[in-house]
């Protein structure tokens, strides 16, 4: 029973870790997108 509460515990607390990891790469994949078409935009000027 103890052992089922930590594991409880545990998942609760990686939850938000896992949101925030997720929402981490999302984000970088976004500026590895963009950037490169902003570099193209300040040539093409």
């Amino acid at each position: 029973n103890e052992s089922q509460a930590s594991i409880t515990v545990m998942t609760s607390l990686l939850e938000p870790i896992m949101i925030l990891f997720m929402g981490l790469v999302v984000g970088f994949i976004v500026v590895s997108i963009l950037l490169p078409i902003f570099e193209m935009n300040q040539l093409v000027r």
